[in-house]
């Protein structure tokens, strides 16, 4: 299995991994937001991988900036979505991508990783609630026990909830 950076020439590739992992009601929300995220050129930049097999894109996740107002000394990004083809699900395709993209973040001095989703899964990861809990996500969240975050490096937490704002893709509230 190879990871590496996607490419806009992924784009095709990427969307149909999405549309054979994602349900019906979902499946566009998300292609559409991984399209925005192949055009985003924010400062930190996005940084999605795909998993490659037999020179087959089996499996993607993107990686997107926050930005908080009040704490500047804090660098954050968030992991959304992760989509792996579903023949390819429970084999480590997305434990690559996700281990992949946190040595790419640890190497980036990025302090701390979230995810809305299931804890189950991610907690495997080293997600948890408590790093989250001093985040405000920028729109109310259905399932907010989905909230998690990961410290990344020893980084001070805000004392207080802090809102933070993401990249235009992730500034929707369908998405949350």
């Amino acid at each position: 299995m190879r990871i590496r950076h996607a490419a806009k020439t992924d784009l095709p590739a990427i969307q149909n991994v999405i549309e054979t992992a994602f349900p019906a009601e979902e499946r566009e929300l998300i292609m559409n937001l991984a399209a925005e995220f192949l055009r985003e050129h924010s400062q930190p930049p996005v940084k999605s991988l795909i998993a490659e097999i037999d020179h087959q894109i089996v499996g993607y996740v993107s990686y997107s900036p926050i930005f908080l107002g009040t704490n500047a000394n804090l660098s954050g990004y968030i992991l959304a979505p992760l989509a792996i083809s579903p023949e390819y699900q429970k084999q480590g395709v997305g434990t690559r991508l996700i281990q992949s993209g946190v040595d790419r973040l640890i190497k980036d001095q990025v302090d701390i990783l979230f995810v809305y989703g299931d804890p189950a899964y991610y907690g495997r990861f080293g997600f948890s609630k408590e790093p989250a809990q001093s985040f405000i996500p920028p729109y109310p969240l259905e399932f907010p026990f989905g909230w998690l975050g990961q410290m990344l490096r020893d980084a001070v937490l805000p004392e207080q909830p802090t809102a933070f704002h993401c990249v235009p893709a992730l500034s929707k509230p369908e998405i949350w």
